[in-house]
C-alpha cells in the first residue's frame, strides 16, 4: 500500500514538473488592414525559457515585408517605424505577397512582428506560433 502512494505522488509531482517545463504555447492569429506603406506590430511576451518562434504570412494585394525583432530594438511608435526602415536589427525578416520565417528566441525576451506595406493597401492574415 505505501509502495502505491509513493508512486501516485512521484507521477503527481512529475506531471506538474513538466507542465511548467517550457514556454507558454503561442498560437496567434490575426488579420491587419494596412494602407499604403504602412506599419503595424504584434507585440508578444517575454517566455521564461528560449523558444522557437514562426511567423507564416499571406496578403491579400501586394507586398509586404514581415521583421521580428527584440521589443528593445523597436519600442514605442517610432520605434516602429524605424525598425521597418532599418532592418539591421531584425532577428529574422522576409518580404513576398506569402511566407514563413523562424527564429529563435533567447529566454526573457519580448518580442515585436512588425508588418510593412509595400505600396499597395492590403490585408495581411499572420499565424504565429512557438510549437
Amino acid at each position: 500500500m505505501p509502495f502505491r502512494v509513493v508512486v501516485s505522488v512521484l507521477v503527481a509531482v512529475t506531471l506538474v514538473w513538466l507542465s511548467g517545463c517550457g514556454p507558454a504555447r503561442l498560437n496567434v492569429n490575426k488579420t491587419l488592414e494596412l494602407d499604403s506603406e504602412e506599419v503595424k506590430a504584434i507585440d508578444l511576451p517575454a517566455e521564461p525559457k528560449p523558444q522557437k518562434l514562426t511567423v507564416e504570412f499571406s496578403s491579400s494585394d501586394g507586398d509586404v515585408s514581415v521583421y521580428v525583432f527584440k521589443e528593445s530594438d523597436a519600442k514605442g511608435e517610432e520605434g516602429l517605424v524605424t525598425a521597418a526602415a532599418n532592418s539591421k536589427k531584425a532577428l529574422a525578416d522576409k518580404a513576398g505577397t506569402s511566407g514563413t520565417l523562424s527564429v529563435d528566441i533567447p529566454e526573457n525576451t519580448a518580442t515585436r512582428v512588425i508588418v510593412r506595406s509595400r505600396g499597395k493597401k492590403t490585408s495581411v492574415n499572420l499565424k504565429i506560433t512557438n510549437q
